[in-house]
């Protein structure tokens, strides 16, 4: 799956990854400063685990910390988030 669609998925049914059109058409091409900068932290840790940049999850961490004043470690993102790696063979834009 190419990066734009996952850090876009909202879901899977079977094989199949679901992206969200709207989300697609306002992420497509972000780097995760950018994600980031606009606020959208499901899709900076989409982007952090598709990269499997530890790094960048540490920023995701941070970033939703400091706007939520929570006290999120790292290795919590992606479950905070909803985001794992899966091998999808079709992706469904709606």
């Amino acid at each position: 799956m190419e990066i734009n669609d996952f850090i876009n998925t909202i879901g899977y049914d079977g094989n199949s990854a679901i992206v969200d059109k709207a989300r697609l058409s306002k992420n497509s091409n972000k780097n995760i400063d950018q994600l980031l900068e606009a606020g959208a932290f499901r899709a900076a840790a989409a982007y952090a685990v598709y990269t499997e940049s530890e790094e960048d999850l540490q920023r995701v961490a941070d970033g939703y910390n400091k706007l939520s004043r929570s006290n999120y470690k790292k290795e919590q993102i992606r479950r905070l988030f909803g985001v794992s790696k899966v091998e999808v063979k079709k992706r469904l834009v709606w």
